[in-house]
């Protein structure tokens, strides 16, 4: 038995990879939610795979990591995937990245001085996955009015990274971002896009067939296997999703998502592709989700019906819980400060306030 820890709203994205791209795991996988700890438990023996990590609350790292200690010492020999005190952050990782001479460009968090930065920079979240907050900024008195639209906002000055922009383009100008899946030591690419955007998603890559070849041809070739494993090491993941630019053989580290999605995402279903395209994305698409089958199954002592007690302090327990359930209150404001801010009519003042105060480039 495999058991694969969430956060409740991180679990659609096992979940879906089960139901869609791989049934035969559906018997391997138990998905278990952070939100579901109390002070005693009962676990199935077995892996545990430790994901969302980034979006614990200091008490639910606290009591993760009590959990991951007492499951080493009452399941010896079980797979622990993720130990809480090991996986970097993304500030952090980013720093190791620097400094291990992997990546060429730094980062700092908000309010730190950029003397000595690069310019241009730009602004993310250290903890979300929306990628960019704003567009490239040319000097500190952009990025001061940045991060101060972005409080306006509701985004937290201490979650706030300021990141040196990080050429990757090749002679056309076209951009390109791989990711790769890390199971338990396997590498498992996951995609290679190409585009003219910076920030790099799937509905703004090239979709034509040479696009798609490259896209194939990573998937099924493997080519930065060793790099993708030194940087997990490097990182302390035993399960994530890592993100990076590709120009050449020039690999820059973007970020590790540490509760990845294997797919397929959320949300409306992309356009048809040409008819060539679609046979290649389809290609790739099955041959990493039976990559990652096996991976999963590899972790698997097999099935197992034993069980062991795990015990957590309660005012640990509760304090976990209350601090989840006030990150949930002030996230269910926000959206709606921010479906405000998105409205076609009230939000306008509001927008044009912000396009002022950090303009997108």
């Amino acid at each position: 038995m495999i058991n694969y820890w969430v956060d409740a709203a991180g679990a659609f994205g096992i979940e879906e990879f089960i139901a869609q791209r791989a049934p035969e795991l559906a018997q391997r996988i138990r998905v278990c939610t952070y939100e579901s700890l109390t002070a005693e438990l009962r676990v199935t023996r077995g892996a545990h795979i430790f994901t969302a990590l980034d979006q614990l609350t200091p008490a639910g790292r606290e009591a993760i990591i009590a959990l991951y200690d007492q499951l080493a010492q009452h399941c010896p020999g079980d797979p622990l995937l993720n130990d809480p005190r090991r996986v970097l952050g993304r500030y952090r990782l980013l720093m190791a990245m620097h400094d291990a001479g992997i990546n060429g460009f730094r980062v700092r968090r908000a309010g730190e001085s950029l003397d000595g930065a690069r310019f241009p920079v730009f602004v993310r979240e250290e903890t979300g996955h929306d990628g960019a907050l704003t567009g490239r900024l040319d000097d500190s008195r952009a990025v001061a009015a940045a991060l101060r639209s972005l409080r306006l906002r509701g985004y937290r000055s201490d979650n706030l990274l300021v990141v040196e922009f990080c050429d990757v383009s090749d002679a056309e100008g076209k951009f390109r971002m791989a990711t790769a899946f890390t199971v338990g030591g396997r590498i498992i690419p996951a995609f290679l896009l190409r585009g003219t955007g910076w920030m790099l998603k799937w509905d703004q890559s090239d979709k034509d067939e040479g696009a798609m070849r490259e896209l194939v041809d990573h998937i099924e070739g493997n080519p930065h296997e060793a790099w993708a494993r030194r940087v997990f090491e490097l990182a302390g993941v035993d399960y994530g999703r890592l993100d990076y630019g590709v120009k050449g053989s020039t690999l820059q580290v973007w970020e590790i998502n540490i509760g990845p999605t294997p797919g397929p995402s959320r949300g409306p279903a992309p356009p048809p592709l040409a008819p060539a395209s679609e046979a290649l994305w389809t290609r790739g698409r099955v041959f990493f989700a039976k990559a990652m089958e096996r991976a999963f199954a590899a972790l698997d002592p097999g099935i197992s019906q034993e069980q062991a007690v795990i015990r957590l302090a309660p005012s640990l327990v509760e304090r976990m819980h209350a601090e989840s359930a006030a990150r949930r209150k002030r996230q269910s404001t926000l959206r709606f400060l921010r479906s405000i801010y998105g409205h076609q009519t009230i939000g306008k003042p509001f927008r044009i306030l912000y396009s002022w105060l950090a303009p997108r480039r």
